[in-house]
């Protein structure tokens, strides 16, 4: 993987801003969070990442550390109206400039085949990749929570997909949501925290094959039933993410493209 020197410094001083911001944690603990995640961190490979000795491989892995360094998407995701990204955006940018990483096109659903409807269902044809996605061009889609829990110990594979690295994922955050919420005791319909539900939302939005680079927090609502209305935007599109009360593995969780 190709560094770009000159950019390494910025990006090392951004991930050691969000590093301070959030406490300063240490190596040890920051390991310890991302144990659930789909990339697993030791203490010395921390302490690389934040001195800039090591550059995280993928995206993912960048996402990963950064869940660990601030004990959660949810509150690393969030920005406030006047600021122009959140502050995983904008160390995502720095570590693309860091390694020359092209961006390439992050609004686009991939196709899904559907679970459980049919075994053989046809090919679809990938779309184009300057295809920009409208509302009209989306349909409302339901994710059920329960299948993404048990998909973590089958191999991430869900009906006919065996893409493992998304549906693990989306599993492990989904997880990650429920051990939180069961850990608060909370009541068989008790509402989630705000933070348990935009993790929610971006892991249902993940299993929808939406990019999590592409994602950001614009709003979150809890409405008068417990429920939380979690807004997501990516250019070009925004998604309504609705998010019941209750226990999150029988919940299903409804995207609507606005």
């Amino acid at each position: 993987m190709a560094e770009n020197t000159e950019v390494l410094s910025v990006y090392v001083a951004c991930l050691r801003q969000i590093w301070a911001r959030h406490g300063a944690p240490g190596a040890e603990e920051i390991a310890s969070r991302t144990q659930g995640q789909i990339f697993p961190m030791s203490a010395p490979q921390v302490e690389a990442y934040l001195q800039g000795e090591a550059i995280p491989e993928s995206s993912m892995e960048l996402h990963v550390l950064l869940y660990g360094i601030t004990d959660g998407y949810g509150r690393a995701w969030s920005k406030g109206p006047e600021e122009p990204e959140s502050e995983v955006m904008t160390a995502l940018r720095l570590w693309r400039e860091v390694t020359d990483t092209p961006k390439g096109p992050d609004t686009t659903p991939l196709p899904v085949v559907p679970d459980r409807i049919d075994p053989s269902p046809p090919d679809i044809a990938p779309l184009p990749p300057d295809f920009a996605a409208s509302p009209q061009d989306i349909m409302e889609v339901a994710i059920e929570v329960a299948t993404y829990l048990g998909a973590a110990g089958i191999g991430g594979i869900i009906g006919n997909r065996t893409d493992s690295v998304v549906v693990r994922a989306a599993s492990r955050l989904f997880q990650s949501v429920r051990d939180r919420w069961q850990s608060r005791g909370a009541d068989t319909d008790g509402p989630l925290s705000e933070e348990e539900a935009v993790d929610a939302a971006i892991a249902a939005a993940l299993a929808h094959d939406y990019r999590l680079e592409s994602l950001r927090v614009a709003s979150t609502e809890q409405r008068s039933d417990g429920s939380w209305r979690v807004s997501l935007t990516a250019p070009h599109l925004t998604l309504r993410v609705l998010v019941p009360a209750g226990d999150p593995a029988d919940a299903t969780i409804l995207i609507i493209p606005e």
